[in-house]
Order: structure tokens, then C-alpha cells, then sequence
């Protein structure tokens, strides 16, 4: 079983994630080559790792978003095999040997992934049906459906999020790796996309189990910045995978009715004095106007 995690790389992307990371890590197998990629100057998370996992890898480069970062870390993997997934997820037992199991059994599968569990209950968001065409391309009149049904077998999936992937490097490789154009949101989307293109199937194992703690991946007294990066940067990716995956025209209506949605939106809070919805609907506003400006994922705090 050693063997079986010496031959395993696995990637953790930080941005102040606290103390909740220690959980993460404790549920991950002490002998896979493990990499953190600190997004964030962060002294906590600095003596976290020289104190208690000294072994673990710890790349400090910036506050560059989800995309670079996995790619920076694919480069630095030791191995063939690659986890990723995040500070707020904890690995139940057998739920990596599992995955890993079911890539020798799947030598086609491009995206091995969990099953997802939030607060001792069936993720709603576990797997997302993207609503493809036959020709698998992405059809606009329907946003993305989640599919909360608990599967009792392996089974196909359109898309997964990354909570938590198991992948090879070789697939990675030639899919080229997640889109840098993206800051955070939808790139594993958008990396499913490419999987499924390249004729590789995504795969949910639901043998293997992890609980992920919603949106628990930052402090709190950074809640309230954090949200509104969440909407700022949501709505750009969403903006910029619809302009990626659709026909003109359809981008051109999505972005219309998006712009009039928020716009109204912004104009109803301020008449009804509501701080917060204000707030969050001009952040998406912003970002709207900035994908047309500038169509750069440029927002942060």
C-alpha cells in the first residue's frame, strides 16, 4: 500500500486557508509527494508546515489564481499520478486507495473523482450535467444542472468539480493543462471540457468519499471580502466560458441579459437601501464591464 502513495503526487492550492488545512492533510496518505501552492504571504500556513509536515513541499508564488497554480504544480509532481483538491476537504479511509484502484481499471478515464458530502449530506453539486448537445457542444438555454441523486455504482459524468480529481499527467499534458485565462471558477469545468473532447471519459467512484466544508477554504474575518471575490470573479468565468464554448450570437444575448440583471439589480438596492445585495450585485457589474474592457480576470483583494 506504501508503494501504492509513493507513486502518488498530490496538490493543495492555499490562499490563508488556516488552521482548517490540517484536517486536509491529515486525511491524505503521509507518503504521497504532496505540494501546497500558497497563493497568499501567509506566516500561519508557513509555520503549519514547517512545524508539523516538514515533508510537505511549499511553493510560496503569488497570488495567482487556481489555473497557474495547478499547472505550476503538474511541473513540479514527481509522478505519473496526480491528486488535486483542496484545504477544506478530508479524504475518508480507503477513499484515495480506491481512486487509484479505479484508475487500473479505467485505463481510459481522464477524471477519476470522489463522491462529495457537505455537512454529512449528498453534495447537490457532487456532478453537473452541462447540457450538452450529441455533438458536445454547450447549449446556452439552460444553466448547468446539478445532479443530487446518490449513485450506488461507478458511473459516467459530463463534468465534476474540483473539490477533489484524481488524474494522470500524460492527459494533463495533452489536453494542455487548465486554462491561465481563468482566475478561479469554472476552470474544472473548462478542464472537463477538454477531457471529453480528447475522447476521455470522467468517471465518479463512489467507493471513494470526501467531505468538503462549503466555502471553507478561507478565515472567516475574510468572509466578507472573500464573497465578493466569489461574485466578482464567477461572473467573468462565467461570461468568458459561455464567449469560449458557445456561438457568438448566443455570448452576445448571455452577456445582454446578464449586464441587464445586475444592472437592475445594483439600481433596486440603492433605493432600497440594501448594503450587501448592492454591493455584491455592482461587483458583478464590475465584472461584466471589465470582461468587456479588458477581458482579464484582474480582480482581487
Amino acid at each position: 500500500m506504501k508503494k501504492l502513495f509513493t507513486d502518488l503526487s498530490i496538490i493543495i492550492p492555499t490562499f490563508y486557508p488556516g488552521e482548517i488545512i490540517n484536517n486536509c492533510i491529515n486525511s491524505l496518505p503521509q507518503e504521497a509527494d504532496i505540494i501546497i501552492v500558497d497563493n497568499g504571504d501567509d506566516p500561519e500556513l508557513d509555520n503549519i508546515i514547517k512545524n508539523k509536515y516538514p515533508r510537505i513541499r511549499h511553493y510560496k508564488i503569488g497570488d495567482i489564481g487556481l489555473p497557474k497554480s495547478f499547472n505550476f504544480a503538474v511541473e513540479k509532481s514527481k509522478n505519473e499520478s496526480i491528486l488535486i483538491t483542496q484545504p477544506d476537504v478530508t479524504f475518508e479511509e480507503d477513499a484515495i486507495s480506491n481512486l487509484l484502484s479505479a484508475s487500473k481499471k479505467y485505463p481510459n478515464a481522464g477524471i477519476l473523482a470522489p463522491i462529495i458530502f457537505e455537512n454529512k449530506q449528498y453534495s447537490p453539486y457532487d456532478t453537473l450535467d452541462l447540457n450538452l448537445s450529441k455533438t458536445g457542444e454547450l447549449k446556452t438555454k439552460k444553466q448547468f444542472k446539478s445532479i443530487n441523486i446518490k449513485p450506488t455504482g461507478d458511473f459516467c459524468a459530463q463534468a465534476v468539480n474540483a473539490t477533489a480529481m484524481l488524474m494522470k499527467k500524460n492527459i494533463i499534458k495533452k489536453v494542455n493543462g487548465w486554462d491561465e485565462n481563468i482566475y478561479t471558477y469554472l476552470e474544472d469545468i473548462d478542464l472537463c471540457m477538454k477531457i471529453r473532447k480528447n475522447n476521455f471519459q470522467i468517471i465518479k467512484i463512489p467507493k471513494a468519499i470526501v467531505n468538503h466544508v462549503g466555502f471553507g477554504s478561507h478565515k472567516k474575518e475574510n468572509a466578507e471580502k472573500a464573497e465578493l471575490s466569489r461574485n466578482w470573479h464567477f461572473c467573468w468565468s462565467s461570461l468568458y466560458f459561455r464567449e469560449k464554448y458557445t456561438k457568438k450570437s448566443e455570448f452576445i444575448l448571455f452577456f445582454i441579459s446578464n449586464f441587464i440583471k445586475y444592472f437592475s439589480k445594483v439600481f433596486i438596492n440603492l433605493i432600497l437601501f440594501n448594503k450587501k445585495k448592492f454591493k455584491i450585485n455592482l461587483i458583478r457589474l464590475r465584472a461584466c464591464l471589465n470582461y468587456v474592457i479588458q477581458k482579464k480576470s484582474s480582480y482581487r483583494y
